[in-house]
């Protein structure tokens, strides 16, 4: 796996991109980022209305702009055309699918979750919003009061992945409390300061993981839907934190980077529990650019459980209906044009569990539900 001159140019762009969007999104006004959409012009109302008919405030609304058209800055639409000489995909949560070209295996595409953890973001604004004028005070007052460490797995954060070849070619993963931006490429896993990073030549941080033989596992479970997934996909022989109620999606990586003196969980093990594909694919970039620290499966769901679905669509798909392929993804690789079949690709689920490789508790488990074919390595 390379990265081609065009490749690296669409990195590097994506970095300045985070970079500005970082920016953009602190110095804005509270009053400004928190309102509704619902009270915005009519015509704004249309173009930013969710497809899963999901609340929108304007901090969301800028955070979509910056990563897709632009927002007082280039975004990735006009970054496929300066790095390809072609158009491209990009595909949000909160506007599905942007472009119209039809994905083919060489099809630039970029999946991206540009405000993850909205829940929360709104509950900071109500509680340190009276106190700052911009929502940098906001992220501030809140980073103060759960500390670094907490901080850097539990804050808002966006990211954006390139997928082309029917590959993984990049993800970045910002986070938004404390502008930490991890690049997950061929060369490695990387973090740095986004506000001093202009191109990847900068950051020299290669991040290392937890060691801990834990079983501990970090997934998103509320509601019946996602409890009944868990058990049907097995990830109920996985002891589940219960300390974490809503784990970030992108970010969820950071629960197995080694930590420091503070600790901040026991986790081992994280999930994807019939989560969107935005939210899924920044770890899956992790595990793949891992060198083999990491290692990642795609789980199946017992016949009883197998019908729970969200918008129409299963939590946990076969083979046949899911964009992974039988076997590692080094070799298989993507189906990009499985993406065709969703009017919103952004509804796209699956149960994907990753893990330290010397984690050999939590490895022995998945390896014996591959030999069971409950389950299969794609990393």
């Amino acid at each position: 796996m390379y990265l081609t001159e065009e490749d690296l140019e669409m990195l590097n762009g994506s970095l300045k991109i985070f970079r500005k969007m970082y920016g953009t999104l602190r110095a804005l006004e509270v009053t400004e980022a928190k309102a509704d959409l619902n009270s915005l012009p009519v015509k704004m109302r249309q173009r930013y209305a969710r497809k899963d008919k999901k609340d929108t405030i304007y901090f969301d609304i800028v955070a979509e702009d910056a990563i897709s058209l632009g927002h007082d800055f280039y975004g990735h639409d006009a970054l496929f055309k300066r790095a390809y000489d072609k158009s491209g995909v990009i595909i949000t949560e909160e506007k599905g699918k942007v472009g119209s070209s039809r994905i083919e295996h060489s099809t630039p595409v970029i999946i991206s979750d540009p405000a993850d953890r909205s829940s929360y973001l709104e509950k900071i604004i109500e509680e340190h919003g009276s106190a700052g004028t911009t929502m940098g005070e906001v992220f501030d007052f809140e980073r103060k009061k759960i500390g670094e460490s907490h901080a850097r797995v539990e804050g808002c954060n966006s990211s954006v992945t390139l997928l082309k070849d029917n590959m993984i070619k990049y993800s970045l993963i910002l986070n938004l409390f404390t502008g930490e931006v991890f690049v997950a490429y061929p060369g490695g896993i990387f973090s740095g300061d986004i506000k001093i990073v202009d191109t990847i030549d900068d950051l020299k941080n290669e991040v290392t993981f937890k060691r801990d033989e834990t079983l501990n596992m970090l997934c998103y479970s509320e509601g019946s839907k996602y409890e009944n997934n868990r058990k049907g996909t097995h990830l109920r022989h996985f002891p589940q934190e219960m300390n974490i109620k809503s784990p970030g999606g992108p970010i969820r990586f950071t629960y197995l980077l080694e930590e420091g003196k503070e600790k901040v969980s026991s986790v081992g093990v994280i999930a994807h529990n019939g989560e969107k594909i935005q939210e899924s694919l920044p770890n899956i970039a992790v595990a793949f650019f891992s060198k083999g620290k990491l290692w990642a499966y795609k789980l199946f769901c017992s016949q009883e459980f197998v019908n729970e679905h969200r918008a129409g669509k299963g939590l946990t798909p076969n083979l046949q209906n899911s964009i992974y392929n039988h076997g590692l993804l080094t070799n298989t690789g993507l189906k990009l044009e499985f993406l065709n079949n969703h009017d919103y690709p952004s509804d796209f689920r699956d149960t994907t569990v990753i893990a330290p490789a010397s984690n050999d508790p939590a490895i022995t488990l998945l390896e014996g539900m591959v030999r069971r074919d409950y389950a299969i390595r794609i990393i």
